[in-house]
């Protein structure tokens, strides 16, 4: 299949489990009408601590230049993380859970708002609501999964295949992000050199894309699902670049255009909102069949070479 074969593939399975939309239409219909989660008490506290040591510093007033500098910087750090959803997490658009509605900032106006005073606590619900947010994702990711291979879920295996698919992507990812959260905070201190540890990992990314689908297909464990993803990428290099980027750019680009010209009413959130999940569904639906296919493709080579050797 070649990647256009694979986008239509998905497509066309999405047409016909329109069901399947119920996971990540009710998620984002929540992080849209529901409570809004705020670490704005923490941002506006760390602001004035920042304020502080710079008054201590400079205690004359310093630089005009350097403190009009400051002031624009904390601004913009209480208009993007003083008004993020804490809840947003629950979107794990990593792993191919489509979403739009993480993407609004709290509207202070008309949001109910819960605020979130001390670290402790931001730390532990970023903990709860991002493992939640995985489990909605993992059924979502195994029921997709069952349909790729032309099978029904079977009911009484599916909270085993969930819990397992949970765990295997967690023993992955948490571990994955904690490393790139360290490399991201070294780079900062080697300067320009920062740019060759990006795209170190964003080459890790791309030999793990396929990670879900090896675990949500195969139920394979974290290491055999790795190896399966390494394999089908260094395989089929540029297909996989292509695909990935395909998605990437169909994601970006209709996610300016549901963010920019339809959330701006109730309807036209609605309809976003709906269209986003029809639109992601398919795409994830897509990299699934993709991988499934090449998977299957190197298999059969292997048997071949076996039975020629014997």
């Amino acid at each position: 299949m070649s990647v256009i074969d694979t986008l239509s593939a998905g497509f066309n399975a999405t047409a016909r489990k329109l069901w399947l939309l119920v996971i990540p239409v009710v998620l984002d219909v929540f992080l849209w009408l529901g409570p809004k989660l705020s670490i704005a008490p923490i941002i506006d506290r760390t602001i004035t601590i920042l304020r502080e040591g710079l008054q201590v510093a400079a205690p004359s007033g310093g630089d005009a230049t350097a403190r009009e500098t400051f002031e624009a910087t904390m601004e913009m750090l209480r208009e993007t993380l003083g008004r993020t959803n804490l809840f947003a997490l629950l979107a794990w658009g990593r792993l191919g859970m489509p979403s739009v509605a993480s993407t609004s900032p709290i509207n202070p106006e008309n949001d109910q708002i819960i605020s979130v005073s001390g670290i402790g606590p931001m730390l532990l619900l970023q903990a709860v609501i991002m493992a939640a947010g995985l489990l909605v994702a993992c059924l979502f990711l195994v029921l997709l999964g069952c349909y790729a291979q032309g099978a029904t879920p079977n009911l009484r295996r599916l909270p085993h295949q969930v819990l397992n698919a949970w765990l295997y992507m967690a023993l992955i990812y948490i571990p994955f992000g904690f490393v790139l959260v360290f490399a991201l905070s070294f780079s900062l201190l080697i300067g320009p050199l920062s740019v060759f540890v990006g795209v170190f990992f964003l080459w890790i990314l791309l030999y793990i894309s396929f990670v879900p689908q090896a675990i949500s297909l195969g139920e394979e464990n974290p290491l055999r699902a790795l190896v399966s993803s390494f394999t089908v990428v260094r395989l089929n290099f540029w297909a996989t670049l292509g695909l990935i980027a395909l998605i990437n750019v169909i994601n970006t680009g209709l996610g300016l255009v549901w963010y920019r010209v339809f959330m701006r009413t109730a309807v036209g959130t609605l309809v976003a909102i709906v269209a986003n999940a029809y639109v992601g569904t398919s795409l994830t639906f897509a990299a699934f069949y993709f991988y499934q296919d090449r998977l299957s493709r190197w298999h059969r080579f292997i048997q071949q070479q076996q039975h020629g050797s014997a």
